[in-house]
């Protein structure tokens, strides 16, 4: 592992673990607004639990809202790449029309 990557992510575990053995406490969580304390929507889990998934839901969200919005420049850059190997093919193909069979014999002789 990078020394960099480990200075990065050891610090992030350590108040990750913190946090988790800080909030083991089981709450309440409820999905319906107006169903009070008898909500039939409601879990009950310790809060870093809600906390972690509050967390992932919230990374998976911005990763895919970011993959959304990177969509338009990506097929550009797909469409120039196809047009750009199209130009180097051709390029190619003039060039070795270009070259004559025998390049050695159009050589000057040596003086």
């Amino acid at each position: 592992m990078k020394l960099r990557t480990l200075l990065i992510t050891l610090p992030i575990v350590i108040v990750l673990v913190a946090l988790a053995v800080a909030n083991r406490a089981p709450v309440r969580l409820s999905l319906d607004p107006f169903g009070g304390a008898t909500s039939g929507y409601a879990v009950e889990m310790p809060l870093f639990l809600a906390l972690f998934a509050a967390l992932l839901l919230g990374v998976l969200i911005g990763g895919t809202v970011a993959w959304g919005a990177g969509l338009r420049r990506r097929r550009r850059l797909r469409i120039s790449n196809v047009g750009l190997k199209r130009d180097l093919d051709r390029a190619r193909a003039d060039v070795a029309a270009a070259k004559p069979a025998d390049a050695v014999a159009q050589l000057p002789a040596p003086q």
